[in-house]
């Protein structure tokens, strides 16, 4: 187990993103009960609210897209990784139930309808860095290799990357971690319907499953 006195430290490079960190330890006990709750709740009020409307043109997922297409990513690329859990959820794949870290991501993605990337805070080495991705940085997935010029990358301190684009983050995660870092990439402007602390809180409320260890915010090239 970590020590608490571990400082969560970024530096923000992106204009218009707000990163929200919250790093959470897992409670002791059982918590297969809660969270399979928990996700069979948040699927079903999902499914029920966009049954006949397109999530697509929800204000923060638009948001989301315009940022990132500033780094001049074809309109194809710009899908975040909250668009590819939705088109999971809605063909039937469901929310990954075996970590309680993932579950946290997902159930957090799909509440705030924006990314989030999960890791295992033991492996992070601070300080983090948001900034573009550049010529020929790659990100290495089970069946490809991923291009991440002109995507957002959150990377540590040893080049570990993460990236709101992709849902690639849950296999650098195990079942038994007991200490994770959660990130909301979320556009400044809608930070407010994002309301990534209020879900968070209600999240670790209603499971019981993890505690709140340190919570931060980062805007462009100033903390909070």
């Amino acid at each position: 187990m970590l020590p608490s006195s571990v400082e969560i430290e970024c530096f923000n490079k992106l204009k218009g993103w707000r990163l929200h960190f919250a790093w959470l330890r897992l409670m002791d006990g059982e918590h297969e009960a809660a969270l399979r709750i928990a996700i069979d709740g948040a699927v079903s009020i999902f499914q029920r609210k966009f049954f006949d409307k397109p999530y697509m043109d929800e204000p923060v997922v638009l948001s989301t897209r315009s940022l990132l297409m500033n780094g001049g990513l074809s309109k194809e690329r710009c899908v975040s990784s909250f668009e590819l859990l939705a088109k999971r959820v809605f063909s039937g794949q469901g929310i990954e139930a075996e970590k309680p870290g993932v579950i946290f991501r997902d159930l957090l993605s799909l509440k705030s309808m924006c990314p989030w990337s999960v890791m295992d805070i033991s492996q992070v080495s601070f300080p983090l860095l948001f900034r573009m991705g550049k010529e020929g940085e790659m990100l290495n997935q089970t069946d490809s290799n991923f291009s991440l010029k002109g995507c957002p990358v959150l990377c540590d301190r040893v080049g570990k990357i993460w990236t709101p684009i992709t849902l690639a983050d849950e296999t650098g995660i195990d079942a038994s971690c007991s200490d994770i870092l959660l990130v909301c990439y979320s556009p400044i402007e809608q930070a407010r319907k994002v309301a990534a602390k209020t879900h968070l809180g209600s999240m670790v409320h209603m499971t019981q499953s993890f505690r709140f260890v340190i919570e931060r915010a980062f805007l462009p090239k100033e903390e909070l």
